[in-house]
């Protein structure tokens, strides 16, 4: 599989009318999953963005990319790159599991609880974004969101904002299953 001919191919299409969705075989899906569990992919910040790319655009998902993204979730990344990992955990990971019925991995939310806590407001924003599609399940996370409201005086930045929009949004949803 050429991964940079793949890649390139998707980027035409989403500069284009295309939503650029890709339907990988077998083969693909376990040479792009071992080709994320390289560690040596850590280190080529170019080369895993256009992994997760390709990853992001699949067609159907794949539980066969749920360990190794909930590898990456782990690591010491960049805030970009955290991004693009939790948007792929999505898709590969929640959706993936609901549609077999399936509960999310205890491992899963504590990657998403340390993710909360970041020091970059982005990434808080997109953690929360990927809360809010676990469901039910999310309540888990109900007890931190105290500990990282952002005060007033930090919403003018956009991220900031979002994440307390986002914060009021699913404590009210949640307010059933608090104990009183």
């Amino acid at each position: 599989m050429n991964i940079e001919e793949t890649y390139q191919k998707i980027i035409n299409n989403l500069d284009g009318t295309s939503r650029g969705l890709i339907r990988f075989s077998s083969e693909e899906v376990e040479y792009l999953s071992l080709a994320l569990e390289r560690n040596d992919n850590l280190k080529n910040e170019g080369e895993l963005e256009k992994l997760l790319c390709l990853i992001d655009h699949s067609a159907t998902d794949h539980q066969a990319w749920e360990k190794p993204l909930l590898h990456l979730l782990q690591q010491n990344l960049t805030p970009r790159i955290l991004v693009f990992v939790l948007n792929c955990s999505r898709k590969h990971i929640i959706q993936a599991r609901f549609k077999k019925g399936q509960r999310l991995h205890y491992d899963y939310l504590q990657a998403l609880q340390k993710l909360l806590f970041s020091s970059s407001p982005e990434v808080v924003e997109w953690t929360l974004r990927t809360i809010e599609e676990c469901g039910n399940q999310g309540v888990f996370f109900l007890q931190d969101f105290d500990k990282i409201k952002p005060p007033p005086w930090k919403w003018f930045n956009a991220h900031n904002r979002a994440v307390r929009e986002i914060i009021t949004l699913l404590e009210r949803r949640w307010r059933r299953f608090e104990k009183p």
